[in-house]
């Protein structure tokens, strides 16, 4: 049996540090109620602090490297924007190529067809040489980046249209003429150069030396560029596929991390609202039983003759 004493109030001790736990208990949630964490610092929970911010730089990761990807797909995009106009160019230029292999054309017609010809080949030249995306040219053979399409150390893609032969690989649309004016190939096995395309007596045809009507192989080199030049896009498409997939699969992967994240480091709201009322009512309990626990030692003095 504890003994009525003056100098040590024990209830009130006992009483004291229910209720600075209880105290503790309501500040916590509360803070966890207002922030909507259940982990506010590392103290909280540590391990679980660790796990939340390992988490985070996964979710934003992905997030930096989905930017990344609409940005080589938008280069994509731009690269096959100019292809397209390419082909219509080499498509109209075939199409002048064949009224001249009629057989009556003017000379008149000649000329003005070899005119549209310069200006179309001018232009597949000036899309070759000037088609950019954020100042890195396109479709000339030096774009060749790798884009960090994941949130961890390896994840990348390599995404080039890199000029040269075709190899079912790369891009090839640069010039690879005898003078910077020159344009390139653009030919599928062929060494054939569009300037070097014939329709009229002012322009040496393949062969050197002049004619007056279009060579007949050349509407062969001009399929082969067609055709190569439907592979590169075909090519681009495949690229744009792939990057679209890693896309989604980010997108699935960041919601699997914000789910982990959720479960490690937010509160849950029911039962931090529960907890905080059980918590308010034995503070004030507390409260109340302290008050009455000091007033024991006043019955001491009751005993005291």
């Amino acid at each position: 049996m504890q003994g009525l004493s003056i100098n040590t109030n024990i209830d009130s001790l006992f009483i004291q540090r229910a209720l600075g736990i209880h105290t503790r208990e309501v500040n916590k949630s509360t803070e966890r109620l207002s922030t909507g964490l259940r982990i506010n610092r590392p103290s909280d929970d540590s391990g679980g602090y660790v796990y939340g911010v390992k988490l985070d730089s996964l979710i934003r990761g992905s997030s930096a490297a989905q930017r990344n990807i609409n940005d080589g797909i938008s280069a994509l995009d731009t690269g096959d924007t100019a292809l397209t106009t390419i082909i219509d160019n080499v498509q109209r230029i075939r199409e002048i190529m064949v009224q001249a292999l009629g057989g009556t054309p003017s000379q008149a017609e000649l000329d003005g067809g070899q005119i549209e010809i310069n200006n179309l080949v001018a232009e597949i030249n000036d899309l070759s040489a000037n088609t950019k995306y954020n100042g890195n040219k396109l479709l000339d053979g030096t774009f060749n980046i790798n884009i960090q399409n994941g949130s961890g150390d390896g994840d990348s893609y390599a995404l080039n249209m890199t000029s040269g032969s075709w190899n079912g690989l790369n891009i090839d649309v640069s010039s690879t003429g005898s003078t910077s004016s020159d344009i390139g190939s653009l030919g599928y096995q062929s060494n054939k150069r569009l300037d070097q395309m014939s329709v009229s007596i002012n322009v040496g045809n393949n062969g050197g030396g002049a004619s007056t009507v279009a060579a007949s192989s050349d509407l062969t080199d001009l399929d082969s560029m067609i055709k190569n030049l439907s592979t590169m896009q075909a090519s681009i498409s495949a690229k744009r596929n792939r990057l679209s997939s890693d896309y989604n699969f980010l997108t699935d992967s960041k919601f699997n991390f914000e789910k982990a994240k959720s479960n490690v480091m937010d509160a849950d709201i029911a039962t931090e609202s529960s907890r905080l009322t059980v918590n308010q009512v034995l503070q004030q309990s507390a409260v109340s039983l302290l008050a009455q626990a000091n007033s024991s030692p006043q019955l001491a003095l009751s005993l005291i003759p």
